[in-house]
């Protein structure tokens, strides 16, 4: 069965996500007592729950200064977080990742404060029940999983907020999927409009989406090289996780994917561990352009590495933005 086939349709990427959990490859890839964080400032989106919130606690208990952009569960987070691992720098900023207003007003306030991020986790992300749009009228899963993250990693490296060269290298780690191997076109000329799929689709699309963020990735990490600037580039797909991406879930789906999470797929801590490794391990100092699916090294997709491909969804994408921000 080919990557694309695992993942054209819902169903299939759920049994591909069982048996990816049930049956995982070893890794040598390994983080020790004394690979910590401390004076470090880490931003992490998404981070009030499930995948996110495990990271977040991971990355405290190794004394990171912790900057959570998170919508929901403030101020309760940062407490509890506190609470558990004893770290007192966690702060927290309301981000609506999908209002690139929203985005904006948070690099606003984090430029106020002269803060420098060292690592940042792209980690929020969402799986809609079918077609959905945002407000400003483009397709919900593309808005939240791709133009989001985009927009705000530009804003951050454009306000000098993540700046190479400020201490250590910066990491900028960005949480993808193994269902970016779909078998969709890239369209340039319908970016992120809003089309109709029914749940059975949503994976597939879902994918596309990832899809879309690699080539960004791979293209962002070439411009970075360009520059003269270092700052390294990874990203993940964490396998199947217990979480709550698929909150927007039919509602007679909910209780069978709820079941099937638990019993099958990963704990958001076990999950985590890419995540994790990359912000701090020292074995990846120096290194870029890593993609690790769970702890295994793997190569995207091919067409996540074309130059022309990737310059042309970067135009896109920023005329797409400018188009939003005039409105």
């Amino acid at each position: 069965m080919s990557h694309q086939q695992k993942f054209d349709s819902t169903f299939k990427a759920t049994l591909t996500g069982i048996r990816q959990a049930l049956f995982p490859a070893q890794s040598d890839r390994i983080l020790t007592q004394n690979d910590r964080l401390e004076g470090k400032t880490c931003l992490i989106t998404g981070a009030n729950s499930g995948l996110g919130f495990a990271i977040a606690k991971q990355l405290a208990d190794r004394g990171a200064n912790l900057i959570l952009a998170i919508r929901n569960g403030i101020p309760e987070t940062a407490q509890i977080l506190q609470q558990q691992t004893g770290n007192q720098n966690i702060e927290i900023e309301f981000v609506e990742l999908a209002d690139l207003g929203s985005i904006d007003a948070m690099i606003q306030r984090l430029k106020q404060k002269n803060i420098h991020i060292d690592i940042l986790i792209s980690n929020a992300g969402m799986v809609s029940a079918g077609s959905k749009k945002a407000a400003n009228g483009l397709d919900l899963m593309f808005t939240v999983n791709y133009l989001a993250p985009v927009h705000l990693v530009q804003q951050l490296l454009q306000h000098q907020l993540i700046k190479p060269g400020h201490s250590t290298t910066p990491r900028l780690i960005f949480v993808s999927s193994e269902s970016h191997r779909v078998d969709l076109p890239i369209r340039l000329d319908t970016l992120g409009q809003a089309i109709d799929y029914s749940a059975a689709k949503v994976i597939k699309y879902y994918g596309y989406y990832k899809l879309l963020l690699n080539l960004f990735i791979a293209t962002l990490d070439r411009k970075i090289s360009q520059s003269g600037n270092a700052a390294a580039v990874f990203a993940i797909c964490p396998g199947a996780v217990h979480s709550n991406i698929a909150r927007q879930a039919p509602t007679l789906l909910k209780p069978f994917l709820w079941l099937t999470f638990k019993l099958f797929f990963q704990t958001p801590q076990k999950a985590s561990r890419p995540a994790v490794y990359l912000a701090c391990s020292p074995e990846v100092e120096g290194k870029s352009l890593i993609y690790l699916h769970m702890m295994q090294d793997k190569k995207m997709a091919e067409i996540a590495y074309d130059e022309a491909t990737g310059e042309a969804l970067w135009t896109a994408s920023q005329q797409l933005i400018e188009q939003l921000r005039r409105h």
